[in-house]
């Protein structure tokens, strides 16, 4: 069983709950009180809850992602295994951001750039 955490981004337009691991437990209770203290936050923004790596939830943890899914909360997920745990909850399609570069992938994109301007000025 892996380890469970979630992180909390107090966002522009949402606040987000990342979370990673199992959704069961001793973590399930403590989610729950720290996205009741962090509601009182949102003063209008959306909740988004990012499902990153979320392969198994027990009874209490897909109560609570199905009251987020009711309360109209945006559901994301980052792995295919969180998307279809989501989604068989749910009972609704669970979107999956694109994937962003990673940073040797980004330097790789910044210097060919700097490469092409360079050639455009000599």
């Amino acid at each position: 069983m892996s380890h469970f955490d979630y992180y909390i981004h107090d966002e522009l337009e949402a606040l987000r709950l990342e979370i990673r691991g199992p959704l069961a437990g001793h973590g399930v209770t403590s989610l729950d009180h720290a996205w009741r203290t962090g509601s009182s936050i949102l003063n209008g923004r959306m909740l988004l809850i990012d499902l990153v790596s979320v392969e198994d939830a027990d009874e209490d943890g897909r109560d609570l992602l199905l009251a987020w899914h009711r309360m109209g909360a945006r559901i994301m997920a980052r792995s295919t295994e969180s998307r279809l745990l989501a989604e068989g909850i749910l009972g609704v399609r669970v979107a999956m951001p694109a994937a962003t570069p990673g940073w040797r992938q980004r330097l790789k994109l910044f210097l060919r750039g700097s490469a092409a301007v360079a050639r455009g000025l000599a």
